[in-house]
């Protein structure tokens, strides 16, 4: 299992390192694949800059568009929607090629592209999502993005391919093409609170019960004469045995042994887990 995280690990900063080919006129990537070299053999000649980091990095015979968009559910990148989709299908019928980056291109920038296949594609929005996905694994738009997607799909078709719905992994609704993820998520945690389970040691006896012996419930015997005046002396200055706390340490004594076992959780506790942010945006 761990070797299998570190591959899917070592495999995920592959592809955020590459230029992903959506189509023969539509590139997708972050900002650390800018090199003249990389542009120039995949002929770029329009560039689409989302992000409020990066400066534009002006290679000559390239143009370039700055979005200013910061990568948080609320930011209005619907703004820039109509905008980035016809400057693309412009070069395209120019015979240009665009490269459309944001930080990593996985949130930003991944969601234009989609809108401009939802546009001038003629895909819905489920279909862009797969078919951007398919040539770049690791896109994964914010929640606030893919709510506005959503809408913008239902003003240009009517209707929308992508159903918002809430879980409780998250305080705001997640694209329904995100269940399997949710899912999956829910199942890694139930692995890992299963191994911490396993791994604590039983409990110890309490001190209390260590200390029981045969001796603490023997019965006095019967005292004669010649010593009764010892034992009185020896009551008046110990401490005599209380009634009710004798009857405290026998019920102890005679209760069900403590469980070794921890208690085991419903399986439907990680229903009411805290709620925390999910899928944050990169």
């Amino acid at each position: 299992m761990r070797v299998f995280s570190v591959i899917t690990a070592m495999s995920r900063v592959g592809v955020l390192g590459q230029m992903s080919e959506i189509n023969e006129h539509l590139y997708l990537s972050g900002a650390g694949v800018l090199k003249p070299d990389k542009m120039k053999q995949r002929r770029i000649s329009f560039v689409v800059n989302a992000t409020t980091e990066e400066p534009n990095a002006y290679l000559q015979g390239v143009d370039y568009l700055k979005i200013r968009i910061e990568d948080h559910p609320y930011a209005r990148i619907q703004d820039y929607f109509d905008t980035v989709a016809d400057k693309i299908k412009s070069v395209k019928e120019k015979g240009g090629r665009t490269l459309v980056h944001c930080m990593a291109g996985v949130s930003r920038s991944a969601s234009l592209v989609m809108i401009y296949l939802v546009k001038y594609e003629h895909m819905t929005l489920r279909q862009a999502y797969l078919y951007v996905k398919a040539a770049r694994p690791v896109v994964r738009p914010n929640i606030g993005f893919w709510k506005q997607m959503v809408d913008y799909e239902k003003r240009l078709r009517g209707t929308a391919s992508v159903k918002m719905i809430m879980t409780t992994e998250c305080d705001m609704p997640i694209p329904d093409v995100y269940c399997e993820d949710v899912r999956r998520l829910q199942q890694l945690r139930e692995m890992r609170e299963m191994r911490e389970t396993a791994r604590q040691p039983p409990p110890a006896l309490s001190s209390k019960y260590r200390t029981l012996s045969a001796s603490t419930f023997r019965p006095t015997s019967l005292s004669s004469p010649t010593t009764s005046s010892a034992t009185t002396t020896r009551r008046a200055h110990s401490p005599a045995l209380a009634p009710t706390s004798l009857a405290l340490s026998t019920s102890r004594m005679f209760s069900p042994a403590p469980s070794r076992k921890p208690a085991r959780q419903s399986v439907f506790s990680m229903y009411s887990a805290p709620r925390h942010t999910f899928f944050s945006a990169f």
